[in-house]
């Protein structure tokens, strides 16, 4: 079975880490000075390089000697589950000076669980070292959060994953990528595995990566759509407003995930807007070129307070939308009722 690009491009040392410079920093510094805590936590959203991270750090202790248990807590939450882990750790390790556990998705732990972890994470043995992952903080106790130390992984910036992607499809031998690796940077919301994921599932159809071939295969987001919409509002065209939302309807998008699409998009137009520059915003680059102004002159029509009231139009729509049950009516009532403002 082919390794999937995600892990054949996992980072492996700290300097292959996207962005996360002071947490980078701070690791090494504890490495280079053998300053170790017994408890971690590294919390933050999918795909950012929270368990990449403690993978590396638990590698980086040891010297490379031997390998850190990694337990899935979705999976092993119970009591009876950290009882074993607990029993576990009390054992020395045979292939290296530390144990090491990372305890990933840690937030599904249960409340016994916690419980049961608590002591042992209040005396944990010398050789053991416990790292948590969690992209839900919120939901691990106080109790343990007063007792680790926390890292906040961030999402990784726009211009990092473009740059990890036209090095991977450097290295992998695609073609016409540029324009394709700023589309998929600015929609993959900061995951650095998302962006992969995204990337190989349009060279798995084509390892020629042009927009026509990415936009064919990604179309959980279409600009087309998005803009088309745009015009038809400003131009107060209640027939093309209708036919865009059917179209929409027809094709099987989920109109509920377009509506936020819609809303991030009418965002970086209010500030494209305000600022004229398309890199204060997460639009693609390719949509505001000379040879290409859609950016431009879509917002040449209106002034800032309309976009500014789409905004908020759309802000009550995304409010509404979870529990609606007839959404696609609900969308074409107030997407009507916002042309004749």
């Amino acid at each position: 079975m082919r390794t999937s690009l995600a892990v054949k491009y996992r980072p492996k040392t700290f300097e292959e880490v996207c962005d996360q410079k002071i947490t980078v920093q701070i690791l090494k510094k504890l490495v280079e000075n053998k300053a170790f805590k017994n408890v971690y936590l590294f919390a933050g959203d999918s795909g950012c390089g929270k368990t990449t991270l403690a993978r590396i750090f638990a590698n980086a202790i040891n010297h490379n000697e031997g390998n850190p248990i990694e337990i899935d807590a979705a999976s092993n939450n119970g009591v009876d589950n950290v009882r074993t882990i607990i029993d576990e750790a009390n054992k020395r390790s045979l292939d290296s000076e530390y144990k090491i556990f990372i305890i990933d998705e840690c937030h599904m732990i249960t409340k016994e669980g916690w419980n049961a972890f608590l002591k042992a994470i209040e005396e944990p043995a010398p050789y053991t070292i416990y790292m948590f992952c969690t992209t839900e903080v919120n939901k691990i106790p106080q109790t343990i959060l007063n007792r680790v130390q926390r890292y906040n992984i961030t999402k990784v910036n726009a211009e990092t994953i473009k740059n990890r992607l036209v090095y991977i499809c450097q290295n992998e031998g695609f073609t016409n990528y540029e324009k394709a690796c700023d589309l998929i940077s600015k929609t993959c919301a900061g995951s650095v595995r998302d962006a992969i994921t995204s990337l190989e599932k349009c060279a798995d159809y084509s390892k020629d990566l042009s927009l026509d071939n990415v936009k064919l295969i990604l179309q959980n987001l279409s600009y087309e759509a998005l803009f088309a919409l745009t015009w038809a509002l400003q131009d107060k065209d209640e027939g093309k407003v209708l036919q865009v939302i059917e179209n929409l309807y027809m094709s099987g998008t989920d109109l509920k995930s377009f509506v936020e699409d819609y809303l991030d998009l009418s965002l970086n137009l209010t500030k494209f807007a305000l600022f004229k520059n398309i890199k204060a915003t997460s639009i693609p680059g390719y949509l505001a070129t000379d040879e290409n102004p859609v950016v431009q002159e879509t917002v040449k029509i209106s002034p800032v307070a309309w976009f500014n009231g789409l905004t908020n139009t759309l802000l009550e729509l995304k409010a509404v939308s979870r529990y609606d049950n007839s959404f696609k009516s609900t969308l074409e009532a107030t997407l009507l009722k916002f042309c004749r403002g």
